[in-house]
């Protein structure tokens, strides 16, 4: 829901400064804004970010090994901008090509692996849905919540917004409008 959205983001927002929070900051906001999957978002690379007329967009090189292009609306570049700055990268204009979307704490270059996501995003989610005053069958439901959860919360935003279902079908990679 949006109130749990707020309350997460909230309670991140209101931790210390970390290279932790930084980054659980950047996954939570550009996840739910683009709808990527962890693939997705542990595969791209800066350089995968281009600045067309139209916007930015990322080439994603998804499921399947398909390729396809992803809008990345103002609210997920802001998000982006905020982590590269956190990382010491500088702004997406400047910041290195090769350099990973998402990095490790330790290194801004160096990639995460899936299960450092998974845990990361559970722990982070986790902490927030409990520190949260949601209604406790909403919390108890949360608690469950992982990467792949921020990616739905993308679809069922575009689908409350109206967003025509093969637009978000195409945003999402899905093969099947059935699947949106």
């Amino acid at each position: 829901s949006e109130a749990a959205s707020e309350a997460i983001l909230a309670f991140i927002q209101a931790q210390p400064p970390t290279p932790s929070r930084a980054r659980i900051a950047f996954i939570v906001r550009f996840v739910s804004s683009v709808g990527l999957r962890s693939a997705e978002l542990l595969g791209a690379r800066l350089g995968d970010f281009q600045l067309e007329s139209e916007g930015w967009m990322l080439q994603i090189h998804g499921k399947g090994a398909k390729n396809r292009v992803a809008a990345v609306p103002p609210q997920a570049l802001e998000a982006l901008q905020d982590y590269l700055a956190a990382r010491g990268l500088g702004a997406l204009e400047s910041a290195p090509p090769e350099a990973p979307l998402l990095a490790s704490t330790l290194d801004p270059l160096a990639p995460l692996g899936y299960q450092a996501l998974y845990e990361h995003v559970k722990r982070w989610l986790a902490k927030a849905v409990r520190a949260a005053s949601l209604p406790e069958r909403e919390r108890d439901k949360l608690l469950g919540a992982t990467t792949h959860w921020l990616r739905h919360t993308f679809g069922t935003r575009a689908i409350a917004r109206e967003v025509p279902l093969d637009v978000i079908q195409a945003q999402m990679g899905h093969a099947s409008i059935q699947t949106t």
